[in-house]
């Protein structure tokens, strides 16, 4: 399948590599590793001072300067990269909030509920700042070996880069003769998270409820996943790293050649041959940090997936109101209409039939109470779910059970205390015209649905209320 990235996927991507956290992170560390490449220079100029007996004094000092400074950098861009994370983490939020919101027709889809969270909550936020870490070493060690090879070619020996140029190029061609392969295990490895995620969601009530049969079921479940996600994050890693050694060694075999020849060509030259003594160890390290870095390069793929995954994730689904409405039986719901107080209630299916949610809409012109009964299963609740679709702000959802922001503290409260503190919250601040109400007297004895029932007659009076009654 090919890879695609939308436009707005594109500039969030984007957007998470050039605000003004990233730059400064880039900024800093590019300075910070200009002054450690610059080393190399200072101690091959140390180097030739003190062989042919020269004042070595300014180059010695130069020289340990430029091994402490860099220290002073890296604490600023550490301060700044955690300034980025937090900023990823809250544009990846308002991204989620912006391409949701007002989104009901998936709000009754649990599975969708359950993948959209995982990735809101734990693989998202991982996944951005497991991305900026990756893009900090990358970015580090990149500039490290480019500084330093640069330099050792300059005050050295210029075959190094020329070696170095090639090595990098073949190891290039490879990489993205590779790609395909390592974009399917890396979807496959994320997949396998968030599958694992979905499972340790439903790990509250399947193990502390204590009922074997649903333990059993979860537990089975929960472990074909975890060995899922073991099985295919290693075979991920496998991958990366036979390919990262393979590139190691295509990097670093022109280098030690270059090495042999050079020292050859000046056995008669003691200042030359001194300047390359003191540098092998340099360039084992150059090597060494070659193979974090094509390491690293190897998982931008994977990582890069990883962004588009989440990004695409929290996208909306193509669910759509007319798709909605085929869900809901109408001819199993029955309506009655009374208004606010008086009592007095009128059967509407029986004087009009109701065969979409447009003929609810018709009745919200004026304050009263609509009430919607029916056998489960025949949509009262997708009924109200496109009703408030087609108000938008003008009408207030409120379901059964739901998590929605309050003033009142109402955790603290039984069911039947809880519903009427909303009730009144809804009442004194929410400005809307029609109040959609969910199955409200489920699980409520017939002394709490009394009273509340008397509280939405009050509601009634000023508003039209739309209610699902359980009973």
């Amino acid at each position: 399948m090919p890879f695609y990235m939308s436009p707005r996927v594109r500039k969030l991507v984007l957007g998470l590599l050039t605000n003004r956290w990233a730059l400064g992170c880039f900024v800093v560390m590019g300075f910070q590793q200009l002054i450690e490449a610059s080393a190399t220079f200072w101690l091959v100029q140390l180097t030739i001072s003190v062989t042919t007996g020269g004042d070595y004094l300014p180059f010695l000092i130069i020289y340990l300067c430029s091994l402490i400074l860099p220290y002073i950098p890296s604490c600023i861009g550490q301060i700044l990269k955690t300034s980025w994370k937090q900023e990823a983490q809250r544009s990846f939020v308002n991204s989620f909030v912006n391409v949701n919101r007002n989104n009901i027709g998936e709000w009754g889809n649990k599975g969708l509920k359950e993948e959209k969270l995982s990735i809101l909550t734990a693989e998202g936020p991982n996944t951005l700042h497991t991305f900026i870490d990756y893009a900090w070493d990358l970015y580090t060690y990149v500039l490290s070996v480019i500084f330093n090879i640069l330099a050792l070619s300059l005050v050295v020996e210029p075959l190094f880069a020329i070696s170095y140029g090639v090595s990098v190029a073949c190891v290039m061609i490879i990489m993205k003769m590779r790609r395909r392969v390592q974009r399917q295990l890396t979807q496959k490895a994320l997949i396998a998270r968030v599958d694992l995620v979905q499972s340790l969601l439903a790990a509250w009530d399947n193990v502390l409820l204590g009922n074997e049969y649903n333990f059993k079921l979860w537990n089975e479940k929960t472990s074909q996943r975890l060995k899922r996600c073991l099985q295919r994050n290693v075979d991920l890693e496998r991958f990366d790293q036979v390919l990262a050694i393979s590139a190691a060694l295509i990097t670093s075999i022109p280098s030690l050649i270059v090495v042999v020849f050079s020292m050859m060509k000046y056995h008669g030259d003691t200042v030359r041959l001194a300047s390359f003594v003191v540098i092998l160890p340099l360039l084992f390290q150059i090597l060494s940090y070659t193979y974090q870095t094509l390491s690293l390069a190897f998982r931008w793929g994977m990582h890069r997936s990883k962004l588009m995954t989440i990004y695409r994730t929290i996208e909306p689904s193509t669910e759509n109101p007319l798709r909605m409405e085929k869900k809901i039986k109408w001819p199993k719901i029955t309506a009655t209409y009374s208004k606010g107080g008086t009592g007095e209630h009128v059967s509407l299916t029986s004087t009009r039939p109701i065969v979409s949610h447009e003929d609810l809409i018709s009745h919200t012109s004026r304050a009263g109470r609509l009430t919607l009964r029916g056998e489960n299963g025949s949509g009262k609740s997708t009924a109200l779910m496109l009703v408030k679709n087609a108000l938008s702000h003008r009408a207030f959802f409120l379901p059964t059970h739901t998590q929605l922001s309050f003033s009142s503290e109402t955790n603290k409260y039984s069911t039947g205390e809880s519903l009427r503190n909303r009730l009144v919250e809804i009442l004194d601040k929410v400005d809307v015209d029609v109040l959609l109400l969910d199955e409200w007297d489920a699980n409520l004895d017939s002394e709490n649905r009394e009273k509340l029932s008397a509280l939405i007659d009050q509601l009634s009076q000023k508003k039209c209320v739309i209610e699902v009654c359980h009973r």
